[in-house]
């Protein structure tokens, strides 16, 4: 490489090293001027959709929360009624600006009901096909749906907002859907409003590339940006949020800024054309770019022209230049002398070094400046961006005391302590309280303060925001030792419309640290934006508490309309003058009225005129006067049953006291009476049955003795006596007198009775050819056995007196002939049968069914059939004992009878015995011993307080051999035997004496003597005996009324059986 002269090297490598240096020097400055643009155009576009996102998110939550409150308060009946339905979603006007496009209500199928668009002329129609009634239906959530093109003549783009509504069972009564035009809505009409640059423009769109708002009409509802066409906005979709460089699918380059809505799945975006952001400085690029290639020509044309005349020179000043870091002072001037160029260079150059002094020292200010002015504008800018982020973090919280301590933290880190408080005034006013403190405030005491006290009640009592910059100084301080550690301290007040409600106060330990006028400026917009976010709060928190109170208002109303429309009683309501206005779904159920035909009637149309004038006139006294009528009403169905009702009407009365309507009560007590009448039918047959017991008892005493002394007078008579006639008709009458007893006993239930395992077919069989002799030959009688065996436990005698009873009974209702039918079966008696005939225990019964088609009886004769003494014959035809004494026998075996007639029909008497789990084979009946009697000398004790049984039981004891000693009651029975019990044999007891009983005297006897031998003697039963007085089986026993036979074999089987 050939050397160049210094010519040539400042002909040309001066100027190209000087154009190339000042083309860097552009190249750099563009750059970071580049760089500044593109990040405050970004951090600005970004902040600027952020907003607008938050802003769309708040409408769609508070539109989506405003749907749930109106969805709330439909109930079924609205969805049943479109005209009711759509004179509630017109009533929500303050609800219709939000949901421009119409507020819809579906049913649960898909089918509107109602709708303010278009009112009733869509009802009916089938939308179940959209998707956000599959989405809704699916989830049972609320939901908002993506963009789609409403069904009005408009054919906007729109979006719905979906709150399915459900039943009380939780299914899905129906869907209720607020439409949003996105033409006109406020939703996003803003954001065409928003304008970033002539070129620059926000747009919306979905994850599956919908674009939802854009300047741009025509591309509303499109999907027009294919994958790829815009990698930012693919980029975005997958998750990405912010700013950053990229070309749209129209291939302009723009800053694109995208952020996500919280609430649906859109995305917001911004576009700011490259072209527009980077103009300012693409001009003066441009005038570089000109500029730079002609100086550089100039400065060679003009190196070239003079450098002859100047090299000497210029070389003496470049040797100066090189040598003029060596000196100093006056040294570093250059010589020059003449006025061509060189010398005026030197001078210049002199002049240079001067100004450059001179510029050096004021560089060096400005710079100084320039940083201050910087860090003033930075501390500025981190204030501003500090209190945004406070205010949109205070606007938000709205728990107060959640909010309060983030005022504290929030102060702290815009001011740069972290020692801060708040203290709040107490309720009374009187006082301010601490109610949150960081820092060093965490070790303080603290204690209410009054106005003027300390910082915080001098700024309670102005009003104003405090510093000082010396607290341990300050005249003002508190009088607490532990508040040394504290320097400079500020307070600003907190205040609800114009009163001080708080004071937050920040603090500086160090001590180099004071509060500046720009902190207290900031500080004091901090309060006021305090002061409101505690006002939003307070407002939050009173709106929360009275929307809890009306949910729970609304929820006990609603649970009171449920409780009503499914009591289990009648409720009615009527106004003042008794006009019906309203019944539950109980009385439709049960009078049979729709509630269409009982509304707005008296409820005098339910009246059968069982109830007195007089029992009314007290019900409307009672109630006009204010207070509670209870009573029954005898009431008819529509069908014309008649039911019994227990009622409670009371007065419905305002706010003020004054009755507005009436309610009534009514349970149906139709049941209750049934068997009210049962057990009062009971207690009478009871009552009837221990008359009859007792009257039996007496009689057989008396019976005793004309059958026994009759029997004697038969043996004493010869056969061919005249006599002997008479005698034995006194003993058969005797004998049928005794027959009446034992059904009076057996009415009582206290007939003996033996029970055996027996098969109901087979006394039916049994007994067939003797029921064919009482029927006369102009009557037919059918038989018809169960298929299976039919094993009760019954005593087959009694069993076989019911069947001839209720046979003759149907033969007596047939005068002209007829047919009796007898039915024996097998039924299941289960919860349904106990409950519809009133009667009966759970299990298999054996039912035996007498039906004639006879003259039947009427519902009052049916009604006492079982009572005895009871007849419906002529005068002495009937003692009408027989159905009671058959009602007696029934109830001994625990079986049920009941009695179903029809006058001119005919009658059918059904008998329930209970059915054993087992087919049993009938046990079958003990011979009777026929032991023989001889005369003896036996001593017997004869106790009876009867004086005719007694003096017959000793005749014939005495006829038989027998030394009888007699006792007329207990008493003297237990002397006589203490006198002379090594004597007697066998002591026979009535069981019913006076002074003493049986038992009693027995019991003593025994004591004396534990091997005497007793014979008990009474009118009831062995086994009554034995469960009324206490008696163990197997003691010996007899039954009056006996014959002598009876009483010689009983008494010779204890003698010789050795008890």
């Amino acid at each position: 490489m050939p050397a160049f002269t210094f010519k040539t090297k400042v002909t040309l490598i001066f100027p190209v090293v000087i154009t190339i240096v000042m083309a860097g020097i552009l190249f750099l400055m563009h750059s970071m001027l580049q760089t500044y643009i593109k990040k405050s155009i970004s951090s600005h576009q970004y902040q600027i959709v952020s907003l607008l996102a938050d802003d769309i998110d708040q409408s769609i939550s508070s539109n989506q929360n405003a749907l749930v409150i109106i969805a709330g308060r439909v109930t079924a009946e609205t969805v049943k009624e479109p005209k009711q339905a759509l004179k509630y979603l017109q009533s929500q006007s303050e609800h219709l600006d939000y949901f421009d496009n119409g507020l819809y209500l579906f049913d649960h199928a898909g089918r509107i009901i109602a709708d303010t668009a278009l009112g009733l002329a869509r009802s009916g129609q089938d939308y179940s096909f959209r998707e956000y009634l599959k989405q809704t239906n699916a989830s049972g959530k609320p939901f908002i749906s993506d963009p789609y093109e409403s069904a009005q003549s408009h054919h906007h783009p729109s979006i719905m907002f979906t709150v399915p509504i459900f039943n009380n069972d939780g299914s899905l009564l129906a869907t209720l859907g607020g439409s949003i035009d996105l033409i006109h809505s406020s939703l996003v009409e803003r954001l065409s409003k928003v304008k970033l640059t002539r070129g620059g423009y926000v747009y919306l769109y979905s994850k599956d590339r919908m674009l939802i708002s854009h300047p741009d009409k025509e591309r509303i509802m499109k999907r027009d940006v294919p994958l790829g066409a815009n990698k930012l906005f693919d980029k975005a979709i997958e998750g990405f949020e912010g700013t950053e460089e990229t070309v749209t699918s129209r291939g302009l380059r723009t800053l694109s800024s995208f952020r996500h809505l919280k609430t649906k799945n859109w995305i917001i975006a911004a576009n700011y054309p490259i072209v527009e952001a980077y103009a300012p400085l693409y001009k003066l690029r441009n005038a570089f770019l000109i500029t730079l290639p002609l100086l550089s020509l100039a400065l060679f044309w003009f190196m070239r022209r003079h450098l002859n005349r100047l090299t000497d020179p210029i070389i003496n000043l470049t040797r100066h230049v090189e040598e003029l870091g060596h000196k100093s002072g006056k040294d570093r001037m250059f010589p020059s002398q003449g006025a061509d160029e060189v010398a005026v260079l030197g001078r210049k150059f002199n002049d240079l070094v001067l100004e450059n002094d001179r510029q050096r020292e004021t560089l060096l200010a400005d710079l100084e400046r320039r940083e201050e002015i910087d860090s003033h504008l930075q501390r500025q800018n981190e204030y501003l961006q500090a209190l945004h982020e406070t205010t949109v973090g205070l606007i938000s919280r709205l728990d107060v005391a959640d909010l309060l301590q983030a005022i504290v933290i929030r102060a702290g880190k815009l001011i740069g302590t972290e020692h801060c408080f708040v203290y709040m005034k107490n309720l009374a006013g009187t006082e301010m309280e601490m109610v949150f403190q960081s820092g060093v405030y965490d070790r303080l005491t603290h204690h209410p303060i009054k106005p003027g006290e300390g910082v915080a009640g001098r700024v309670w009592n102005s009003g104003m925001p405090l510093h000082v910059e010396d607290y341990n100084l300050w005249e003002g301080r508190l009088p607490i030792p532990d508040r040394d550690i504290l320097h400079a301290m500020a307070g600003v007040p907190l205040k609800s419309a114009d009163e001080v409600v708080g004071v937050l106060g920040l603090s500086f330990v160090d001590l180099d640290m004071v509060f500046s006028d720009d902190q207290m400026n900031i500080l004091s917009r901090f309060g006021e934006l305090a002061s409101l976010a505690l006002e939003n709060a307070r407002l939050s928190e009173e709106s929360r508490r009275e929307l809890a109170e009306r949910k729970k208002a609304e929820e006990r109303l609603r649970k009171l309309s449920v409780a009503v429309e499914q009591s289990p009683a009648s409720i009615i309501i009527t106004d003042t003058s008794g006009r019906i206005e309203y019944v539950n779904p109980h009385f439709t159920t049960l009078t049979g009225y729709t509630e269409e035909e009982i509304v707005g009637k008296n409820p005098s149309i339910l009246k059968t005129g069982d109830t007195s004038h007089e029992e009314y006139r007290l019900l409307w006294e009672t109630i006009l006067s204010v207070g509670e009528w209870r009573g029954e009403f005898h009431n008819r169905k529509k069908n014309g049953e008649l039911y019994w009702e227990q009622a409670l009407i009371a007065p419905i009365r305002d706010e003020n006291g004054v009755t507005t309507h009436f309610i009534c009560i009514k349970e149906d007590i139709t049941d209750r009476k049934q068997l009210e009448n049962q057990l009062r039918h009971s207690q009478k047959m009871e009552a009837i049955g221990q008359l009859a017991g007792g009257i039996a008892h007496d009689f057989n005493n008396i019976l005793t003795a004309i059958i026994g002394y009759s029997s004697i007078i038969q043996l004493k008579l010869p056969s061919e006596s005249p006599l002997k006639r008479n005698a034995d008709q006194i003993v058969a009458s005797a004998e049928r007198g005794a027959t009446l007893t034992q059904g009076l006993l057996a009415f009582s239930r206290k007939q003996a009775t033996n029970l055996y395992v027996v098969d109901l077919n087979e006394i039916l069989s049994r007994l067939q050819q003797l029921l064919y002799r009482l029927i006369s030959e102009d009557i037919n009688l059918e038989l018809y056995l169960a298929p299976e065996p039919l094993p009760v436990m019954a005593d087959s005698v009694q069993i076989e007196q019911i069947l001839m009873n209720l046979v003759t009974n149907a033969r007596d209702a047939l005068p002209k002939g007829g047919t009796i039918s007898i039915t024996a079966e097998t039924i299941l008696v289960d919860n349904d049968f106990i409950i519809s005939e009133g009667f009966g225990r759970s299990g298999y019964y054996a039912l035996m069914t007498v039906t004639d088609n006879g003259e039947g009886m009427d519902e009052d004769v049916v009604k006492h059939i079982f009572e005895p003494f009871y007849t419906t014959r002529e005068v002495g035809k009937g003692t009408g004992l027989g159905l009671s004494i058959v009602y007696g026998i029934i109830k001994k075996h625990n079986g049920y009878i009941t009695c179903q007639s029809t006058a001119g029909i005919g009658t059918s008497i059904k008998v329930y015995l209970p059915l054993l789990s087992e087919n049993l084979v009938p046990e079958t009946i003990k011979a009777e011993n026929k032991a023989a009697f001889n005369r003896e000398s036996d001593v017997i004790l004869v106790a009876e307080d009867d004086e005719s049984t007694r003096s017959l039981t000793r005749k014939i004891l005495e006829e038989f051999g027998y030394v009888v000693l007699e006792a007329q009651d207990g008493k003297e029975a237990l002397e006589m035997f203490r006198n002379n019990r090594n004597s007697i044999n066998l002591v026979m007891l009535d069981v019913v004496m006076p002074n003493l009983n049986g038992r009693e005297v027995f019991d003593e006897i025994r004591l004396l003597d534990p091997s005497a031998k007793v014979l008990f003697c009474s009118g009831y039963s062995e086994d009554v005996v034995v469960r009324q007085s206490g008696f163990k089986n197997g003691l010996d026993y007899l039954v009056k009324p006996f014959s002598p036979k009876e009483l010689l074999m009983k008494i010779r089987e204890v003698l010789d059986n050795g008890k």
